[in-house]
């Protein structure tokens, strides 16, 4: 039974994509806009983040981001650089620092 189902479903799907292309239905077009790619963060950048917007010492803006002291520490002396989630995290807190006051407790 369900096989049946499945192959009626196909014969009527190629039946539309039939119509579509002979331009006698028109299909649903959808479209998304991607956001940009996070900016890559330098050591000043991250360090000046941290101290003069924030005004926390390192644990504790470790521990906001939830990562490791050493993490921050290796990104303020430029031995790694935040990638991934964590470089959006940082551009989302650059541009409203008043987020971060939900995540305190």
């Amino acid at each position: 039974m369900a096989k049946k189902r499945m192959a009626n479903d196909l014969i009527k799907s190629l039946g539309e994509a039939v119509a579509m292309e002979r331009g006698k239905l028109k299909g649903k077009e959808t479209f998304k806009k991607l956001s940009k790619p996070a900016p890559k963060w330098t050591k000043t950048g991250v360090k000046k983040l941290r101290k003069e917007v924030f005004q926390m010492s390192q644990p504790v803006f470790a521990s906001l981001l939830n990562v490791k002291p050493a993490t921050v520490r290796a990104w303020e002396q430029g031995q790694r650089t935040p990638d991934g989630a964590a470089s959006r995290l940082l551009e989302v807190l650059s541009k409203d620092a008043k987020i971060a006051e939900k995540f305190a407790s």
